[in-house]
């Protein structure tokens, strides 16, 4: 993986400090290229091709295209062929090189080519253009910054405001990160900084100064099935996911895995060890046993014989590494799960240099307990309403209000479901004039695009594999990993796997009440069954028993006397804090705020 940065003036000074903060993202090699329009900097983590001929930016024949490129393109081997078969010339072993030679061959369909994990710039000094792509789920992040002709374009924020843009609160930004407790859709938490967003491309005219086109190349497709014998399905399965396994270990260095012991990461350990021996794999062992699943991971490490690494992880890490690993997020993020996973990644890069992940599993297979929840009101929806109105309603409640018969419901990602706790959270930001105006309630109509079929499980997937997936799990993943120059590869996105399984019937990912159905079936001859079929854990961190006693202090200190800024109602709060086992992830995403305040507006 790389860091990639830009802007459209000619600048090697700036172009050369800016990209130095992204060399966590690519320490092994830098390159630069200006000209009177334009100015690019790069940061190589050398994967594929060690040698000197992979530096960026990479030009094509006559150096009228430049690319600089973050990522991997795991079936460039099969399209060099076919390019060099068109008359297309190569100068290195890279993948980079394929997508100048492809862009050149296909222009913008050449993304549909791609299969990979990637974020790119193109220079095109004939059409005097700039084209830039993410990959389909947006494993890799892409920025820009466009106001008054400026147009800026990073791996990280942190490159951007380098330039000197002016570090201004964006409403919406502040909005998503209190609701969901990270940032979605094409915003950031900075004005005039954006995303661009999973599966799209952005084209920037250079003569015009204008952003001349942004669209989606790609899009999960849950309305049409397969209607096939369930041992087929998991024939298919099994084979679309070695053939994923088999791409991502594509490398020139180390490789190895990320175990956690449950059936994502079990699963993916289990086919790597197919195709490779000597495999090292990671885990992260818990002080409070109910969050620990370290006996699970090391029960599949001794199925496979990989060589394991455990890892301890307790209260103290946390206080050692939260603000560390804040830098590296530039936006206020808080799943807990990132300090875990920035330490895991640190000792694996003491062993590797790219480790593959299980990122995905439950989102494409069915695999969140909340899945649960709706299958059974679903079933009440089917209900006569004399017998909803008479007969169940009475004993339990179930919150119509914000969940209707296709699952339309965003606020279960929310760190809380009541809105008067939102309100008297916040209270004091409507007193400020700058705030005046700002309404803080999601406006729910946004997502309706994710809820149009006609099964509830089909809803709720597509809607986290757009929202939930790229900017919480895939963002945790991508800053954690590459903060300490170590790429992380997920084989469960692969786009033909995930093709297939959208197409896969409701009830073969759930099926009476048993999540991740039709993945488990395809694994019940490969992992044993206590991994398969115990209940879901998730990748928890104990908060309720820290901020009782062993981080208490960072409570008190950071939110409950911060002065950094007066957005928040302290003497709500304070109620909170005493209730800390009810509402610890308030409390996290609130302390995750301040701290990053703290760092990006007053430092």
């Amino acid at each position: 993986m790389c860091g990639i940065n830009g802007f459209n003036w000619d600048d090697r000074n700036l172009i050369k400090k800016s990209t130095d903060l992204l060399n966590h993202r690519g320490p092994d090699q830098d390159g630069f290229y200006n000209d009177e329009n334009i100015t690019l900097g790069h940061k190589r983590l050398s994967i594929i091709d060690l040698s000197e001929k992979g530096r960026q930016p990479m030009h094509n024949e006559d150096e009228t295209v430049w690319v600089i490129f973050n990522g991997e393109i795991y079936n460039f081997s099969s399209l060099r062929t076919k390019l060099e078969k068109l008359g297309h010339k190569f100068y290195s072993n890279t993948d980079t090189e394929v997508i100048i030679h492809s862009y050149e061959q296909d222009f913008i369909d050449c993304l549909k080519e791609f299969n990979g994990q990637f974020s790119f710039c193109i220079y095109d000094k004939k059409k005097g253009i700039l084209f830039l792509a993410r990959d389909r789920f947006g494993i890799k992040p892409l920025y820009y910054y466009f106001k008054d002709k400026k147009f800026i374009f990073s791996s990280e924020i942190k490159s951007i405001l380098e330039a000197g843009i002016k570090r201004e609160l964006n409403l919406a930004g502040f909005r998503d990160y209190i609701t969901f407790r990270y940032i979605i859709g094409n915003h950031s938490i900075f004005k005039n900084i954006y995303k661009i967003k999973p599966g799209h491309y952005l084209i920037y005219d250079l003569k015009n100064g204008k952003i001349t086109q942004y669209s989606k190349y790609w899009d999960t497709d849950f309305s049409k099935k397969y209607f096939l014998d369930e041992n087929e399905y998991c024939k298919i399965i099994l084979k679309l996911f070695e053939e994923s396994i088999s791409r991502r270990l594509i490398a020139d260095v180390p490789v190895g895995a990320f175990l956690s012991g449950g059936v994502d990461s079990s699963s993916v350990v289990a086919i790597i060890s197919k195709f490779k021996e000597d495999l090292d794999t990671f885990s992260i062992k818990f002080d409070y046993q109910e969050f620990d699943e370290s006996k699970y991971a090391k029960m599949v490490s001794d199925i496979f014989g990989t060589n394991h690494y455990e890892i301890q992880f307790s209260a103290k890490d946390v206080r050692k590494l939260i603000r560390e690993i804040i830098y590296y997020y530039d936006e206020p993020f808080s799943d807990p799960a990132m300090i875990p996973t920035y330490l895991v990644s640190k000792v694996a890069r003491e062993h590797v240099k790219v480790s593959l992940t299980g990122e995905g599993g439950d989102e494409l297979f069915g695999g969140y307990s909340t899945y649960l929840d709706y299958k059974k009101l679903n079933i009440f929806n089917l209900l006569p309403n004399f017998l909803k109105k008479y007969g169940i309603t009475p004993i339990v409640n179930l919150t119509s209000k914000v969940i209707n018969k296709k699952g339309f419901n965003l606020i279960k990602k929310a760190s809380y479901k009541d809105y008067e706790i939102f309100g008297q959270m916040t209270a004091p930001i409507k007193e400020q004039t700058q705030f005046s105006n700002l309404n803080l309630k999601i406006d729910y109509k946004d997502f309706k695009p994710y809820f149009k079929y006609n099964h509830y499980l089909d809803n709720l997937q597509e809607a986290d594999l757009h929202i939930y997936l790229p900017y919480n799990n895939l963002t945790k993943v991508d800053r954690a990993s590459m903060a300490v120059s170590l790429e992380a590869r997920v084989p469960f996105l692969d786009h033909k796997l995930t093709e297939f399984v959208c197409k896969i019937p409701a009830r073969f990912r759930i099926n009476n009440y048993i999540t991740k159905y039709i993945l488990k079936k395809a694994f019940s001859n490969i992992l044993p069954h206590e991994i398969l079929y115990r209940k879901k854990h998730g990748f928890g961190v104990p908060l309720k028993y820290y901020f009782k006693k062993e981080l208490k202090d960072l409570l008190i200190e950071h939110v409950l006397e911060n002065k950094s800024h007066n957005l928040f109602n302290k003497n709500y709060i304070k109620r909170i804090i005493e209730k800390s086992e009810n509402f610890y992830n308030i409390l996290w995403m609130l302390l995750i705020f301040n701290l990053w305040y703290e760092k990006w507006f007053l430092n």
